[in-house]
């Protein structure tokens, strides 16, 4: 982890200037430009919400908390994910002629991937912010925590990042795999309904074992923290997901796996990429 920490920071210059460049690139000719970073989780969210909630009839885990404000809480981290890790997957391929014909350290392109799409999150953030200040949901002292939780995803991004550039370069269905895990990820994950729903379900029928190993999809934690710090002063009085005890044991999980895919992680880069120009 050091030695990739030291490398990343001899090239922060070339990762913040290829950060920019993807920026820049992605929002290029665009009538909203940034706008789209509030425009798509907003639209995700109102389509999940007609969808779950109005048909389906899936309701949040508090009668205070606004289905549609417990949607977008947890579809931004998400969001987070999908675009870090899609991106990140063909960064080595899409830089190849850079990779190629300059020494920089290769590590930089899923890198700024990643960064990239933190970007997105916190401008996205800010638009949940508005609409909580805006809701009757006074925020809590909890939301100080927020920057630690995305610290902790960001982490495990980077690993997921690495270990799928990598692969990529010499497995090319890589990416087709990876569309398949994270969509069953998705539905695995607590968004579009509260964990009390897995909770009972799987109670009910008798398999306590798998709840357990439910809890332990890293990002199951990580989705119900997100709504605990948001809507902490709300939640604290009933309707937590799970208790503050089991909450902060299954986020030490959630953090004990992100340092250990990042490890393997950049690891498999550090193998791999000695092999990457000749694959090219």
């Amino acid at each position: 982890m050091i030695e990739a920490a030291r490398e990343l920071w001899g090239a922060r210059e070339l990762v913040f200037t290829l950060v920019k460049r993807d920026l820049k690139i992605r929002y290029k000719s665009t009538a909203l430009g940034f706008l789209w970073s509030f425009g798509r989780p907003l639209a995700i969210m109102a389509i999940l919400w007609a969808v779950f909630s109005q048909f389906v009839g899936i309701e949040t885990a508090h009668a205070d908390l606004p289905y549609p404000l417990q949607l977008l809480s947890s579809l931004l981290p998400w969001m987070f994910l999908t675009g870090a890790v899609f991106e990140a997957n063909g960064s080595i391929l899409a830089n190849g002629n850079i990779v190629k014909k300059i020494a920089v350290p290769s590590i930089v392109f899923p890198t700024a991937a990643v960064l990239g799409n933190l970007v997105h999150l916190f401008l996205a953030l800010g638009v949940l912010a508005v609409f909580v200040l805006f809701s009757s949901i006074p925020f809590g002292w909890e939301v100080l925590l927020l920057p630690f939780l995305i610290a902790v995803q960001t982490l495990m991004l980077l690993g997921i990042a690495y270990l799928v550039a990598a692969l990529n370069v010499f497995y090319r269905d890589v990416g087709s795999v990876t569309e398949i895990v994270v969509t069953m990820w998705f539905y695995l994950t607590p968004i579009i309904y509260p964990l009390q729903l897995a909770r009972n379900k799987l109670r009910d029928d008798g398999h306590e074992v798998l709840y357990y190993l439910y809890l332990l999809n890293p990002m199951t934690p990580i989705v119900c923290a997100y709504r605990r710090l948001w809507f902490g002063s709300l939640l604290r009085h009933g309707g937590r997901e799970l208790d503050d005890k089991t909450l902060l044991l299954a986020v030490a999980s959630s953090t004990v796996f992100a340092v250990l895919v990042f490890l393997a992680g950049q690891a498999v880069f550090r193998r791999l990429s000695d092999r990457f120009a000749d694959e090219l």
